[in-house]
């Protein structure tokens, strides 16, 4: 074996030993509560900040039965109350105005339950995948699919995460109420609580207030150090080789 190729197996073998870290899952949970109101509930609004394109997971935990009913209710959240937020969420396009609900153009997607009222999309910006009962439940969820579970794949941008009882109409998020909504055995000044869990295994995750920050995960300094250790040896690598020609 020469030398160059003596280099080069050296660095696959330690390359793969250092790249792992930058390739380990990312994950945001997010918590909040919908209030039933005289003329409806209200929704939730999160700011999502892209710089630059990728895919993530979103896992929703909210309802608190195996049904639509209290008997078989179940504190998933553990707080002693139990809840019945059906979630209604949507995706859409923050386009720098003081409301970018207000414009139905915006709105990206719906995602109401798991293969229900969760079509699949596919534009060159923008992609939702529901990723099935499996899934869904691995945050806890118990009723076999009011609680929705997908992926997403967003261009470079700004997005808004919305989160409502079923259903939100874009006439309504531009509203401001979920108008004439009720939550399931809730009465006027009750609410429902929901989490949601964002995931990535190429993307990291920050929250300050309602904004969620998405990014790449930076690679470890130990791989870059590596990277330039890497192109040093190969250099003289070849000096050698030229040498002995």
């Amino acid at each position: 074996m020469n030398s160059l190729l003596k280099i080069l197996t050296a660095a696959t073998l330690v390359s793969g030993t250092y790249l792992t870290p930058a390739q380990a899952a990312n994950s945001l949970e997010i918590n909040g509560s919908l209030f039933q109101q005289i003329g409806g509930s209200t929704f939730d609004v999160w700011k999502i900040v892209m710089p630059t394109a990728g895919s993530f997971k979103v896992n929703v935990l909210a309802y608190e039965s195996t049904d639509n009913s209290t008997t078989n209710a179940v504190d998933l959240n553990g707080d002693g109350e139990f809840t019945y937020i059906d979630p209604d969420t949507h995706f859409w396009k923050d386009d720098g105005s003081a409301n970018s609900l207000l414009n139905a153009a915006n709105h990206l997607a719906r995602c109401d339950d798991i293969a229900n009222n969760c079509s699949a999309v596919d534009t060159p910006g923008f992609k939702l995948t529901d990723l099935g009962a499996a899934f869904g439940a691995s945050d806890g969820s118990i009723h076999y699919q009011r609680d929705p579970a997908y992926e997403v794949t967003l261009a470079a941008g700004n997005y808004l995460f919305v989160m409502a009882d079923y259903r939100l109409t874009e006439t309504e998020a531009a509203s401001g109420i979920n108008t004439s909504d009720t939550i399931r055995n809730t009465i006027v000044g009750g609410y429902g609580d929901y989490r949601v869990v964002f995931s990535s295994d190429n993307l990291q995750f920050s929250l300050s207030g309602n904004t969620i920050a998405v990014s790449q995960v930076p690679v470890p300094a130990a791989v870059w150090l590596f990277g330039t250790a890497l192109v040093g040896m190969v250099g003289v690598g070849r000096r050698k080789l030229f040498a002995t020609a």
